[in-house]
């Protein structure tokens, strides 16, 4: 065979699923330097002199989307490093949801998503402040100036949203309030700012600095937008019987997406069980992964939807609300998502470990049957290891 195919990679005899196409079978993803240029059973075959990864007993996806990070590490006290999340933990492309704001975004590009040092594929959501800093004692909101309307510069932050739309795919809003409780000031201004990029809503309370309620909150959203942390307990999804919402329930059916964000305390087992069974999962799952959570009970993307999996939702769609369903969400569903010829080669293994595995929502632990385990992934064609993820499920196999 001709030289050229020395950079064709055969990812053999894998389970491969791949919502975004319908496929669920036995099949090889091929790839060629950057680009899937082959999916499907023994499409592998003619690449005589292919490097060949034996993917037997695996399940094998689109490039995983981790939709809620924190990975500017150095600016603040509360990201970890980026591919520790991303690429060693089988996640070839993540969102950074709000760490920083407008004036300060110019250092998290400079310094973590371009650096060359930076393995994984790194995009943005902005806070829509001129200065805000995710860190370990909330200093913006004690200082008081997440809840400061001049804190809001429309026009400085158009520019710098404009400058970098390559990376920015839209917001990440905290909905304070100020004098007018039917009104977040934040929230106006990232629809303002850009009013074609969505917006992702923190749902819940801040120290400091009170927040728009949740029922107004909902009917504020436009569809695209994005709640974040929408499994989480008492965070007005349910009523007092324990049922969703009429807000939340028109929030679901016009389109507003609705996003795990585990972290430390904002995913509870009761309240997404309640969901699901009721007929409004979550559109996508994430980790909202930071210095807090990292060693429980959040520890990676392939443990949060082992929780999902565990109740009761069908794996094809575990798989697509880490593809598919962010990709979408943050309109980059014609380049990431799925495994299509052509598509850049960006691909995740995983491996089912069957056998009683405790996981835990920080307050209620589940015993599930089996549990979803990174092995590695492909990031623009290139293969990295799920260290990260290997590592911590041998620490969770020894604790139980």
């Amino acid at each position: 065979m001709p030289s050229a195919q020395n950079d064709v990679q055969v990812l053999k005899g894998g389970r491969v699923i791949d919502p975004a196409n319908g496929f669920d079978g036995i099949a090889d993803v091929v790839t060629k330097g950057d680009t899937i240029i082959a999916v499907g059973p023994d499409a592998g075959l003619q690449y005589a002199d292919a490097r060949v990864l034996d993917m037997t007993n695996k399940v094998v996806t689109p490039g995983l989307i981790d939709l809620h990070t924190h990975c500017y590490t150095g600016l603040g006290d509360f990201c970890l490093p980026t591919d520790l999340m991303g690429v060693d933990s089988g996640v070839p492309i993540m969102v950074d949801a709000g760490t920083t704001s407008s004036t300060i975004f110019g250092l998290a590009r400079k310094g973590i998503i371009d650096h060359p040092d930076t393995k994984t594929k790194i995009f943005a959501l902005l806070d829509p402040s001129q200065i805000y800093l995710a860190n370990k004692t909330f200093v913006c909101h004690y200082l008081r100036i997440a809840d400061d309307e001049r804190n809001i510069d429309v026009e400085s932050a158009k520019k710098v949203v404009d400058d970098n739309r390559d990376v920015i795919v839209g917001f990440k809003v905290r909905a304070t309030i100020t004098d007018d409780p039917d009104r977040s000031p934040f929230l106006e201004a990232a629809h303002q700012i850009a009013p074609d990029l969505p917006v992702m809503i923190h749902l819940g309370a801040f120290p400091h600095t009170p927040v728009l309620d949740t029922e107004k909150l909902l009917y504020k959203l436009r569809k695209g937008d994005m709640i974040t942390h929408a499994c989480r307990g008492g965070g007005g999804q349910l009523d007092q019987n324990g049922e969703p919402t009429k807000a939340y329930k028109d929030a679901y059916e016009r389109g507003v997406l609705m996003d795990i964000g585990h972290s430390a305390g904002d995913f509870h087992f009761r309240t997404a069980r309640r969901l699901i069974e009721r007929g409004y999962p979550p559109t996508t799952i994430s980790t909202d992964l930071n210095v807090f959570n990292v060693d429980g009970p959040v520890y990676s993307l392939s443990t949060t939807m082992s929780k999902i999996w565990a109740l009761d939702v069908p794996l094809d769609q575990v798989i697509a609300m880490t593809t598919i369903n962010p990709a979408r969400a943050i309109n980059k569903q014609d380049t990431y998502g799925s495994l299509s010829i052509g598509r850049p080669a960006e691909v995740s293994v995983l491996d089912i470990e069957e056998g009683p595995c405790t996981l835990s929502d920080g307050n209620e632990e589940i015993v599930a049957q089996r549990r979803l385990r990174a092995v590695g992934c492909l990031r623009n064609g290139k293969w990295y290891d799920a260290i990260h993820d290997q590592k911590q499920t041998a620490e969770l196999k020894e604790a139980v």
